[in-house]
C-alpha cells in the first residue's frame, strides 16, 4: 500500500475503533499479529477489544471537532497527533501504527495530560525527506546550534536521548525516542534545512505494563 493508502486506512479505522468504540471493528482493520506498546492497553486483538468495550463506558469527549492535529506517513509508518478535551483535561495524543496487509498490525502511543497546543503546519510544505531526517538525527547527536533557524524556541539538548524510530513528510520529522524512563515524540518543522519549529508529547514509562512489548 502506498503512504496515501496507509493514511485512508488507519483514520477510517481509527474512526471506529476510536471515535465510534466499536469492538467490531477490531476484525476488520486490525492485523491477527497485532503487537500492543501502549501502556494502557493488555496485548493482541483481544486486549484491544476489551479496552474498547471498556472506553464504551466513558463520557464522549466534549469537542464536536475532529481531535486529529497532523497526519503523517513514510513506508509502513503512519502517525496522528491528537488534542482533545476529555473529562475535563486537554490531552495531547501521539499514536504511531504500522501497517502491514493493510491492516494496523503495531501500535505505540503517549499520552501527555498537559494544557499544550499542538497547531502543526508543515505537511504541504515542500522538503525532502531523507535529507531532513538526515539533519534532525545530525542535531539529536551533535545539538549543533547552527542547525537551527532564528526564532527556534524548542529545545537544544537531547543528550541522552535513544532514538527508536524516524519518520518524515514535506517539511515535518517526527522522532520517537526514550530519555531517562520516558518516551518522547519530537515534531520539527524544517525550512531551508534549519530547524524552525518544535513540537513534544511524553510520557513516562510505567514500572508495570499489561504486556510485555515495552513501549518502544
Amino acid at each position: 500500500m502506498t503512504t496515501v493508502n496507509n493514511k485512508a486506512m488507519v483514520l477510517a479505522a481509527v474512526k471506529q475503533l476510536i471515535g465510534e468504540r466499536n469492538p467490531d471493528a477490531v476484525d476488520t482493520y486490525v492485523h491477527n499479529d497485532y503487537i500492543q506498546h501502549s501502556p494502557q492497553v493488555k496485548g493482541g486483538k483481544a486486549g484491544l477489544k476489551t479496552a474498547l468495550q471498556q472506553l464504551r463506558q466513558l463520557p464522549v469527549p466534549e469537542q464536536r471537532e475532529s481531535p486529529i492535529v497532523v497526519v503523517m506517513a513514510e513506508d509502513d509508518y503512519v502517525l496522528l497527533l491528537m488534542q482533545l478535551r476529555f473529562m475535563g483535561k486537554r490531552i495531547a495524543i501521539a499514536d504511531l501504527y504500522r501497517v502491514a496487509d493493510g491492516k494496523l498490525a503495531e501500535h505505540w502511543d503517549a499520552t501527555q495530560e498537559e494544557a499544550i497546543t499542538l497547531v502543526i503546519p508543515g505537511i504541504a510544505e515542500p522538503g525532502v525527506p531523507a535529507v531532513n531526517k538526515a539533519i534532525v538525527q545530525q542535531f539529536f547527536g551533535s545539538g549543533d546550534i547552527a542547525l537551527l533557524a532564528p526564532g527556534y524556541t524548542g529545545p537544544q539538548d537531547f543528550g541522552g536521548h535513544i532514538i527508536h524510530r524516524i519518520i518524515a513528510e514535506g517539511a515535518l520529522v517526527m522522532v520517537q525516542s526514550t530519555c531517562h524512563g520516558a518516551v518522547f515524540y519530537d515534531i520539527f518543522r524544517l525550512e531551508d534545512q534549519l530547524l524552525a519549529a518544535h513540537w513534544r508529547v511524553s510520557q513516562v514509562i510505567p514500572a508495570v505494563m499489561p504486556h510485555e512489548n515495552g513501549m518502544v
